[in-house]
């Protein structure tokens, strides 16, 4: 927690993210019943887990021991390593993971309302970031009519991508592997390939590619993934 009290001091949309959260947190009384985090293995989420986790486990309301608990909706396809990250995340942050069968999500979230452990979640902790979504999003909002009645909890609405690797790097935050490699944006395997900004070549001809956190164009991020 010391750490990002440091780092959220010199950088405002950390400390606007935890604001919310907080709020979030207390107004649901620490009551882990109450609340999920949207979790898939992805960069933007991990940053997302990571503040939500360290802000409970710190606060004095916290009973040691309480499973925060993520929502998993399953694509088809997945890559093997997003799926060791979830597991690693799992015994990382001692996870209550409640998986549930994409790729539609109002289905999903359905599933959730009315299954014996989420029928009592309200709040869904979101790792969105408005260069995501062709529409606006508030930082708290929630679902529209015709889906299930949950409150959107958007801390990162405000992050860049370059923000979201520095708070990574800095904090040396443990994240996907695949993201070394050259993938920037990850979906399922028949959607997803390595991003082409991130190509070069070798002094002996050999094709490689950069690691995420090195793109320099952040409208880029999605270059490796099909529409």
């Amino acid at each position: 927690m010391e750490a990002l009290t440091e780092y959220a001091k010199s950088h405002d949309y950390v400390k606007n993210s935890i604001d919310l959260i907080l709020k979030t947190l207390e107004d649901n009384e620490f009551n882990c019943d109450k609340f999920a985090v949207c979790f898939n293995g992805g960069k933007d989420c991990t940053v997302l887990l990571y503040l939500v986790h360290t802000l409970l486990v710190s606060s004095p309301s916290y009973q040691k021991g309480t499973q925060l608990k993520t929502v998993l909706i399953r694509s088809n396809d997945t890559f093997q390593e997003i799926e060791s990250f979830v597991k690693h995340s799992e015994r990382r942050y001692n996870l209550k993971v409640l998986e549930f069968e994409g790729p539609c999500y109002k289905n999903a979230l359905q599933e959730l309302k009315m299954s014996v452990e989420g029928h009592q979640i309200d709040a869904l902790f979101m790792g969105t970031r408005s260069s995501d979504v062709e529409y606006e999003l508030q930082p708290l909002q929630r679902t529209d009519v015709s889906w299930p009645d949950y409150l959107r909890v958007n801390p990162l609405l405000n992050w860049s991508y370059s923000n979201i690797w520095s708070f990574l790097l800095d904090l040396g935050i443990s994240y996907c592997s695949l993201y070394d490699k050259g993938y920037t944006s990850i979906g399922n395997r028949n959607n997803t390939v390595l991003n082409p900004r991130l190509r070069y070549e070798t002094e002996t001809g050999e094709t490689q590619y950069l690691p995420a956190y090195k793109l320099d164009d952040p409208t880029a991020e999605r270059s490796g993934r099909s529409k």
